[in-house]
């Protein structure tokens, strides 16, 4: 009663909790090439190297970071084979690793990442650049606002405990939930050397699990920015078309 602030933090807490629950249980994605189900041969193809300075310049005049810029391009990609398969494009939803340990924090001696994985909407729908972006920005800012990382990082240990077959289960219901994995990885930012080689570029793949059909890793290194598709062969059999329109 002395503090009502806190009483309304606490509901919108709760409030955001209860849309996260929604999602992630009864979320699914519209039917699509890429719904699956997945194959055994895969595919990797990859952009040609992007200036990073170019991408900034468009999150600054946008309002938005360079995440913001590359996730909205990879959405227009998608949006882009979907329409020339014939399909009319709708959102799909991809899984976003979110780094939950402190920034401050060393490193332990057994290293090991501690991360969630928050379901991110991709504005994979017919919409004009400008507004992809204005509404991958959105979707992304609402998440960071949301405890949606601090629940499916419990969530995930929770599963970790459990026995093998029942990990599998909640693995694959989760993982039906999205076409797969999005990551943007920062590189580093100067070039670096491997036994006396100047290493001229970095790329990288995702990991999938259950059904997903389709992985996205952005990387930066050394002032320019590539984007790696991992897709399954029989769902997205053209996966060149995807380097292209992005």
């Amino acid at each position: 009663a002395m503090h009502p602030s806190f009483a309304v933090e606490a509901l919108t807490t709760a409030w955001q909790a209860g849309r996260v629950a929604d999602k992630l249980l009864l979320g699914r994605n519209p039917d699509s090439p890429l719904s699956g189900p997945p194959g055994l041969a895969k595919r990797a193809v990859w952009s040609q190297p992007r200036p990073l300075v170019e991408i900034k310049l468009v999150g600054r005049v946008a309002g938005a970071t360079v995440n913001d810029v590359l996730v909205g391009a990879v959405s227009a990609a998608i949006c882009q084979y979907l329409a020339d398969l014939g399909y009319d494009p709708a959102d799909l939803s991809t899984m976003v690793p979110v780094n939950v340990r402190g920034l401050g924090q060393p490193l332990p001696r057994e290293l090991g990442n501690k991360f969630a994985l928050v379901m991110l909407p991709l504005p994979t729908s017919r919409l004009a650049p400008l507004q992809r972006l204005a509404e991958t920005k959105r979707r992304m800012d609402s998440i960071k606002h949301s405890p949606e990382a601090v629940l499916t990082f419990g969530l995930l240990t929770a599963i970790g405990r459990a026995n093998t077959a029942v990990a599998k289960q909640l693995i694959d219901f989760f993982a039906a939930k999205a076409i797969g994995v999005t990551t943007n990885v920062a590189g580093p930012m100067a070039g670096r050397h491997l036994a006396g080689t100047r290493l001229t570029g970095i790329l990288g793949w995702v990991p999938g699990s259950g059904a997903q059909t389709l992985g996205v890793c952005i990387i930066s290194y050394d002032g320019v920015v590539r984007v790696g598709f991992k897709a399954d062969a029989s769902a997205v059999p053209d996966a060149d078309k995807l380097v292209h329109a992005f």
